[in-house]
Parts: C-alpha cells; sequence; structure tokens
C-alpha cells in the first residue's frame, strides 16, 4: 500500500483510505467556480496528521482532470523548506517568479517583473512585520537599499495586477506544512500572504493547524492570534474528522501487509480483539498515527518474527511510539511486570509495587489512562487483580507472551537473545518426529552448544519441549518422542546443566516430558508403550528415574492419593525389564562410566538381587581402573561456610560405608593406599581417593563422617 508506505501524502484518490477524496474533490469543484477574479484566501484547518496534505495533493489531482480551460496555474510553496532563512517573502515570490511563466504563456511577462517586486517589497514586508530584536534586520534593509536601485513598488504591483487580470486565468498557490515553521516564521508567512493577497484571479488554498498558527502569532506580534487569522483567511474549511471505521480499517490492512501470514499458532484472534479495544484503538487518532505506527513495526517485527506473540509485540510497539516514557518504564522494570502474580509476595513490599505501578499510571494522560492500564493488564496479568500463578507459565511461554520471563527481553532488544531456542526450532523438532534417528541426534548434538550462561541448548530444548507436550505433538508421534528420549536421555545429562542444590537436572527434565505424555495415552495403552520404549531404550538413568517417579505415585495411590498413571503390577514388569536392559544390554564400561552409578545400583538393589549387584561390582573393581572409576562416582560436594568466612565452598564428601553394599571396603582402602604411594592416583580420581582415606580413618577411630561438619573439621 503506497499510500501508508511513509511519511507523505497520499496523490492518488483511488488510495483514498480515510475518506478525504469526495472533500477534496468538492473543493477543488469550487474553486473552479468561484465566479469573480479578486484574490480569494482559503484556509483548510486541521489537526497535525490529520490528512491535510493529502487534501491538497487530491484537490490538485481533481483540478488536473479538469479539461485544459478550465485548469488554473498551480503554484505550490511549501515554506517549511525556506525555514531558517531570513526573508519567506522573496522565497515565495521566487517560486512564483520560476513556475508562472512557464505555465502559461500569458505569463511570460511576470518573470522579471516579480522579481524586481520581490527586491522591492521583501525587506519591506519584514520590517512591517517585525516586533521585536529588529534592529539588526533594520540595519540589513537600509545596507540593501543603499546597494540596490529604489523600485517603485506600487507602479510594478499595478503592472503585475494588469497581467494577472488580462491573461483571464486563475491561480491557484497551495501551500502546506505553515504548522511546521517556527512563531516567528509563521507571523512573517502571514504577514506575506496578507500584504500579496489582493491580486486578481489569485486563490490561495493554505492548510494548517489553526491553533498552532494563532498561538504562533500572538507570541511573536502580541495581537489576538484568531482575530489576525479572521482578517487574513477569507474562507475557512474544517477537514472532516475522518471516520473511525475507515481509520482502523486502514491499520488492519497495513498490518495484514506487514505481518502477513500468520498461520503459525502465535495469533489469537479472541486476544488480539480484546488487547485491540482495551488500549491500542484509543492510540491510533488520525491518519498519520497509522503511518508512524505501521512504518515502525515493518522495520522492528521482522527481526523477531516467529519469536514473539504478534499481539502482545504490536501492543508493545503501539506504546514505544505513541507513549514513549511508559515504554521505558516497562524496559527497564521486567521483574515487575513479566512473571506471575504469585512473584509479587518476593518483590518486598506490597505497598512499594502497588505504589510503582500507580506512579506510572498517573504519568499517563487522562484520556488515555483507563484503557492503558486496561491492555497492560492484558498483556502483563501479574499486574492486575486476578491470581495467576506459576501454573500459566508454560502456556505463556508457549505463546511466546511478553509476560514470560523468558520472553520479555525479545521484545526490547528487538532481536533474539544470544542462546534463546527460537520457536522455528522447536518447530523443527517436533517435525522430527518422522525420523527418530534424526530426532534423537539433534538432541545429542545440543549439548555440545553451550549458551552464555554457560548451560547447555540441550537444558534449553527440553524445558522449552514442555510448552508442547499437552498440544503440539500429535498422538501418532507420542510413542516416538517417548522411545526416542527412553533411548538417548542419559546422553543428555551434564553436570554444567545442574546449578546447586536445588537444580533438579536434565534427568527429571527428560522424563518429565516423558510422564506429561503419557498421561494423554490411553491407559489401556500405556504398559505395552512403556514395555516397549524401555526394552529397546539405553537411557538406564532415565529410565530409572521415571520408573521410581511412578512408584512414588503409585504408593501414595496406595495410600489413599490420587489414582496413579499405572498399577504396581505394571511397574513390577517394568522394573524388571529395567534390570534385564542393566544386564544384558548395557556393557561393563558403559555402566561404570554412567554419572548416575550410584543410583543405578541401588535401584538394582531394590528392583532386584543385592547379590547380583555386589557381584557385578566387584568385577567391575577389579582393576585399579575400574575401581578409580567406581569410587568418583560415588564422591558427592556439599555447601558449606566456616566461621567468619562468608565464601560458601564445596566440601567433597566419600563416606566409606555407602559402598559397604556393593564392595569389601577394608580390601578397597588398601588398595587406594597403595596406590597413592606409588603416585599412581590421576588427576580425575584423586579427590575421591583422597576423601575416602580420610573418612575410613575417622570410621577406624569410632567418628562418623556424616556427623561432623564444615565447623569441626
Amino acid at each position: 500500500m503506497t499510500a501508508l508506505s511513509a511519511d507523505r501524502p497520499s496523490s492518488n484518490p483511488q488510495d483514498d483510505l480515510f475518506g478525504h477524496a469526495p472533500f477534496a474533490e468538492s473543493l477543488a469543484n469550487s474553486i473552479c467556480r468561484y465566479p469573480g477574479n479578486d484574490g480569494l484566501v482559503l484556509a483548510l484547518y486541521g489537526p497535525w496528521g490529520s490528512g491535510k496534505s493529502t487534501v491538497l495533493s487530491y484537490v490538485r489531482h481533481f483540478l488536473e482532470q479538469r479539461p485544459e480551460a478550465e485548469q488554473p496555474a498551480i503554484v505550490t510553496f511549501n515554506p517549511w523548506w525556506f525555514s531558517g532563512q531570513e526573508n519567506l517573502a522573496r522565497a515565495f515570490l521566487g517560486q512564483m517568479q520560476a513556475v508562472l511563466p512557464a505555465k502559461n504563456a500569458k505569463f511570460k511577462k511576470l518573470g522579471d517583473l516579480l522579481g524586481d517586486f520581490a527586491e522591492g517589497v521583501g525587506g519591506l514586508i519584514d520590517l512591517s512585520g517585525m516586533t521585536g530584536g529588529a534592529g539588526s534586520k533594520i540595519g540589513k534593509l537600509i545596507g540593501m537599499i543603499t546597494k540596490r536601485k529604489p523600485k517603485d513598488v506600487p507602479a510594478l504591483k499595478s503592472e503585475i495586477s494588469k497581467i494577472l487580470r488580462d491573461a483571464q486565468t486563475r491561480i491557484l498557490v497551495i501551500i502546506d506544512d505553515i504548522d511546521r515553521l517556527t512563531p516567528e516564521e509563521t507571523r512573517q508567512l502571514f504577514t506575506v500572504i496578507k500584504a500579496l493577497a489582493d491580486f486578481p484571479n489569485v486563490v490561495y488554498l493554505l492548510a494548517f493547524d489553526r491553533e498552532v498558527a494563532a498561538q504562533a502569532i500572538e507570541q511573536q506580534s502580541g495581537m489576538p492570534g484568531e482575530r489576525y487569522l479572521e482578517k487574513i483567511i477569507q474562507v475557512p474549511f474544517e477537514l472532516p474528522p475522518v471516520d473511525r471505521v475507515a481509520l482502523r480499517a486502514a491499520l488492519f490492512k497495513r498490518l495484514d501487509e506487514i505481518l502477513g501470514d500468520t498461520s503459525d499458532g502465535l495469533f489469537d484472534q479472541s486476544y488480539w480483539t480484546n488487547a485491540f479495544h482495551d488500549g491500542i484503538d484509543p492510540l491510533i487518532q488520525v491518519p498519520r498515527d497509522v503511518v508512524r505506527f505501521t512504518n515502525t513495526l515493518a522495520v522492528t517485527y521482522p527481526p523477531v518474527r516467529g519469536e514473539v506473540n504478534p499481539v502482545d509485540f504490536i501492543a508493545l510497539e503501539a506504546l514505544r511510539v505513541f507513549l514513549p516514557s511508559l515504554y521505558y518504564v516497562i524496559r527497564t522494570n521486567q521483574d515487575k511486570f513479566s512473571g506471575h502474580s504469585r512473584d509479587n509476595r518476593y518483590d518486598g513490599d506490597q505497598r512499594a509495587i502497588t505504589a510503582f505501578h500507580e506512579q506510572w499510571a498517573q504519568a499517563l494522560p487522562e484520556s488515555l489512562r483507563s484503557s492503558t492500564k486496561a491492555l497492560l493488564e492484558r498483556i502483563f496479568p501479574k499486574i492486575g487483580q486476578m491470581g495467576y500463578g506459576a501454573d500459566w507459565l508454560a502456556q505463556w511461554r508457549r505463546g511466546l507472551r511478553a509476560c514470560h520471563p523468558d520472553a520479555f527481553p525479545t521484545y526490547f532488544r528487538m532481536t533474539v537473545p544470544p542462546g534463546t531456542v527460537r520457536r522455528s526450532e522447536m518447530l523443527a523438532i517436533l517435525s522430527l518426529a518422522e525420523t527418530p534417528a534424526a530426532l534423537g541426534d539433534t538432541l545429542i548434538q545440543a549439548t555440545s552448544v553451550k549458551r552464555p550462561d554457560g548451560l547447555s541448548k540441550a537444558r534449553a530444548l527440553l524445558e522449552r519441549l514442555m510448552d508442547h507436550v499437552e498440544k503440539d505433538i500429535p498422538d501418532e508421534h507420542i510413542p516416538v518422542f517417548i522411545g526416542v528420549l527412553l533411548n538417548i536421555g542419559d546422553l543428555l545429562v551434564l553436570d554444567s546443566d545442574e546449578r546447586g542444590s536445588f537444580d533438579f537436572g536434565n534427568e527429571s527434565r527428560v522424563t518429565r516430558v516423558v510422564y506429561h505424555l503419557l498421561k494423554r495415552v490411553d491407559r489401556a495403552q500405556r504398559h505395552h508403550l512403556l514395555k516397549t520404549a524401555i526394552t529397546g531404550g539405553r537411557a538406564v538413568g532415565a529410565q530409572r528415574y521415571l520408573i521410581a517417579a511412578l512408584s512414588d505415585e503409585a504408593q501414595k495411590q496406595a495410600e489413599g492419593g490420587e489414582e496413579a498413571l499405572v498399577d504396581v503390577t505394571i511397574l513390577d514388569d517394568l522394573k524388571a525389564c529395567w534390570l534385564d536392559g542393566v544386564k544384558t544390554r548395557i556393557s561393563q564400561g558403559e555402566l561404570l562410566a554412567h554419572s548416575k552409578l550410584a543410583r543405578l545400583l541401588a535401584a538394582w538393589r531394590q528392583w532386584g538381587d543385592p547379590a547380583e549387584a555386589k557381584t557385578w561390582c566387584e568385577a567391575a573393581t577389579s582393576s585399579n581402573d575400574g575401581l578409580l572409576a567406581f569410587l568418583t562416582k560415588f564422591c558427592s560436594h556439599t555447601r558449606s561456610q566456616t566461621m567468619g568466612d562468608w565464601a560458601v565452598r564445596l566440601q567433597p564428601r566419600l563416606n566409606p560405608t555407602w559402598l559397604e553394599p556393593y564392595l569389601d571396603t577394608t580390601s578397597c582402602a588398601q588398595r587406594l593406599m597403595a596406590l597413592q604411594r606409588a603416585g599412581s592416583v590421576p588427576d580425575m580420581a584423586r579427590e575421591s581417593v583422597d576423601q575416602f582415606l580420610k573418612e575410613f580413618e575417622m570410621l577406624k577411630a569410632g567418628i562418623n563422617p556424616d556427623g561432623v561438619s564444615a565447623f569441626d573439621e
């Protein structure tokens, strides 16, 4: 839509979106039908951005469509082009001198006459309208007069008037952008028009904001601005207000062009309707608002398309264009806007939070206060009266809503932050269900990609995958995702992705996806699906975690809790399948290298034969390399602080009693001491060996290492 491609007026009435063309055509007809040959000054009043320039352009179009004999000679003068020059009178007359002789042969004699007239009258007009700071201009005028031959101004005007009258051709002088001038330039221009308004057959059509011009004249001359204009303007017109229906239609048409196809599932028609009427619509008042707003979106939306909710982005960009101070408040206070309602209880004094939101609301124009608050409460539910808990977060992130903390930065950086999982990536992963091997490879490859915060992309993918398990994975693809995750899930478990005691790790993230997908499977089919996935999969750590979680759920059901996802009898069979995999499908080396070996062995003892588990451990640790590898899997770390030292330290722990179900710890200690003496303990095992032997000696001395804190050491 070329009419709105930039902040310039439409020139073709066929592009009219706001109902300006009929009014412009009527105005053009009135100019042609004016019966007299006296000079006439018309004014088109309208606020900034209401479409005055477009109406002037349409007027010219309709005049040029008339028979040549009826067409006036049109002179367009934009004083804003000459803003900053001292003499708008000379610029105006210079424009007539340049244009009229080329329009009609009858005007050829005007060229030199208008030039002489400009020299003679230009400075006098400046002087006649001068009120303050006149000394310097008077000096310049005197200098000009002394250097040039005096002109007989009345005689020149009479001669020019005769040529204009004899030509019997109407001249239309169109002057636009008057309200863009400085107050002094506005006063000067109207002084020029007042002095030249009585040329015969000359019609002036001026377009400006009446209130702005009146204030400028009053500021410069001290005269009542409205009364001054009344003495110059003979026929005033008020630009008809744009119909709200037409204004909205123009906005919607342009939004369709910019946002294009919104079939990516992010556009919610109902949400858009509510957000638009809540607070976007009141911000759009004149055609130029549509132009400014949509031009902005045309630049800012493409870089984040598919990574933001289009409704939220449109709303926030509207605030950026029309209420920039409020936009800044939102951008710099993420914690006050994004997140869920229960976050507020951790934000400190509730009264301070309330005062913060009241402050920005009171700073809004009164006419926009209520609507803008309603809009923000819809975009950021946290600030509204209704309670929105953490259970809403997954839905908000799935919809890329600005109220989700992960999505919020994208709206204000105008780009996707480094390390962020793009929605397009998630959709691509969902589509890989047709090729399970490719799905698994993609997830594994993500473990080698590090985000700026040091976490892996695999962790982010698993968290984002949870946003899609409820609706975006078709029923027929559920077995694929469960099978892939229970096959490669252990390869996604990285120590670097676990941050502190409260981080539940990727093992939990893998099985959480499986668990929630399983809820969508018919109860009668769950056993077969899980058994197939466990039998065919190699992720014994993720499988153990899932079976343990399902067992806890079944136990709670037995104690009167809600119905469990699978029955106890099914769990017994799943445990047997898992044990078979640990013993037959996973090699000794693989199991020994597993980061969760301690938990796997505990499950083996609990669900199977403890003696069998111990036999495996003895065989696996028969070599020194096996023993050292085994030992590192049982070494843990606890956080501690010493008195007078506020720094948090990680303390290694390895109590030999933890290994007693699997090994002869005394024999192990002797072997480890021998390795120490020989200097054969590799760096990767040194901490584990030192801690094992340290706590072994404590046990020999009758001290329980589990009861000793960092303060006692």
